[in-house]
């Protein structure tokens, strides 16, 4: 199993939210470039970054700089979300920006067709993020709720060709208390992607838990206020992704 390490930014800094709510932000006081060179230097594969003021105001913010110079100082491919609600985002996080991958929310539930048009365009590189409360899906920085259930949009938007999904609890969220397994495992069954989970993990049997859903299609797990918050080291994640049976 893939195991992520997040960094979430809010005016430059690295943050960690309770729940999804922005006024919840804990503040790091670490440089996120030193952030990321850790993780790299730790053994990482992949780094998740989310532009949180970009996910709340909806429109590129001064984070996406920090985020370019990182992945011009690091080796290893970064996947980048928060605020993407055009063909024209996607295209500067893949291409100005520089990342492996782009996680599309918002505009995957209230935009099919622009989902649609962005797999055409960039392939493999659109990865879905589904971010739940109860079940249903919450958009624009996990600040409106909606009626569509996390699985039915899993299953449509791997309907339109997305080969993976980011499935956040946001109940769950920054708790330390457990992803949420059972709907993690049925979101990647109903829909037949390869699922990322998120949200919830707070020790090392959190990750062994999860993957015992790899044959499920259950294949990566993002971390991020655990690491933050010293619960475990990166390098014990990744031991205990790859020795878990």
């Amino acid at each position: 199993m893939l195991v992520i390490p997040a960094i979430d930014l809010k005016g430059g800094r690295c943050v960690r939210l309770t729940e999804g709510r922005e006024q919840s932000a804990k503040v790091y006081d670490r440089d996120p470039l030193e952030v990321a060179r850790a993780y790299e230097k730790a053994g990482a594969r992949l780094i998740h970054i989310v532009d949180l003021d970009g996910a709340f105001l909806g429109a590129a913010s001064a984070n996406l700089q920090i985020i370019k110079r990182i992945n011009g100082e690091i080796t290893i491919p970064i996947e980048v979300g928060g605020g993407l609600r055009s063909l024209a985002d996607i295209e500067f996080i893949l291409r100005d920006v520089g990342a492996r991958y782009s996680i599309i929310g918002t505009l995957a539930v209230e935009q099919p067709r622009l989902l649609k048009e962005a797999i055409a365009a960039f392939g493999d590189a659109i990865v879905v993020g589904i971010d739940a409360r109860d079940g249903q899906v919450a958009t624009h920085g996990w600040t409106e709720a909606t009626r569509v259930a996390a699985i039915d949009l899993a299953r449509e938007v791997a309907s339109l060709g997305v080969g993976r999904i980011i499935y956040t609890d946001i109940a769950r969220d920054g708790r330390l208390k457990g992803p949420n397994l059972e709907t993690t495992r049925e979101i990647a069954r109903q829909s037949g992607a390869r699922v990322t989970a998120s949200g919830g993990v707070g020790s090392l049997d959190d990750i062994a838990r999860l993957t015992e859903l790899a044959s499920d299609g259950v294949d990566g797990v993002i971390v991020g206020k655990a690491l933050y918050e010293n619960r475990f080291t990166l390098k014990q994640a990744l031991r205990a992704a790859s020795t878990a049976k």
